[in-house]
Formats: C-alpha cells, sequence, structure tokens
C-alpha cells in the first residue's frame, strides 16, 4: 500500500465517520423521548447503509441527496436495545490465526 493510498483511505474513513454520526444524531432527533431512553440507533447498520450510498450521494449531487429521508426511516427502524448496569466482562478468546500484521522471519 502507497502512502498516498494510505491517506486517501484514512481520509474516505473519517469523512463516513463523521456523516455516519451525523445521520445518527439526524435520525435519533426524531424519536419519540419515551423511546430514546431505552432504545438507540444501531451505528453499525447506518454505518453499513450509509456506506452503500455514499458514493451516489458524492457523485450525484444534490438530485442524489433525495432518499435521505428514507434512509432515516430506516434507521429509525432498526434500533438497539439499552441494557441498563450491564457490568459483566466480555469473554476474549485466543484468535486461531495470526494477525495480518505478522510477518514471518527469513
Amino acid at each position: 500500500m502507497s502512502w498516498l493510498a494510505a491517506q486517501q483511505d484514512f481520509g474516505a474513513k473519517i469523512l463516513c465517520d463523521n456523516i455516519n454520526a451525523l445521520a445518527v444524531h439526524a435520525a435519533s432527533e426524531s424519536l419519540y423521548p419515551n423511546i430514546c431512553a431505552r432504545y438507540l440507533i444501531n451505528r453499525g447498520d447506518a454505518f453499513s447503509r450509509i456506506k452503500r450510498t455514499l458514493g451516489r450521494w458524492l457523485l450525484g449531487g444534490r438530485d442524489a441527496l433525495d432518499n435521505i429521508a428514507s434512509l432515516f426511516d430506516e434507521l429509525i427502524k432498526n434500533l438497539v436495545h439499552i441494557k441498563p448496569d450491564r457490568v459483566y466482562p466480555r469473554n476474549f478468546t485466543q484468535k486461531p490465526h495470526l494477525s495480518h500484521a505478522y510477518k514471518n522471519g527469513v
């Protein structure tokens, strides 16, 4: 991977994360207050939906932004229940493979 490719990849990731945060915030404002106290928008699902349409938004201009309302409706339909007082630790296990960055010695 070249340095320019790494910079572009990093910039694209930051752009996607920022747009995802803005979309989740804007969509969560339309939730009812009693629902908002118990549920949150699924950020992982929102990221995958936005990632699929981001190219269309950037290349299509203002005409491509017509589907934002339907995207927000889809985000609101996919909520995650908040689990209060969740204190038990997660069980981490050793992965069955080495890291992708691992290099064998020659």
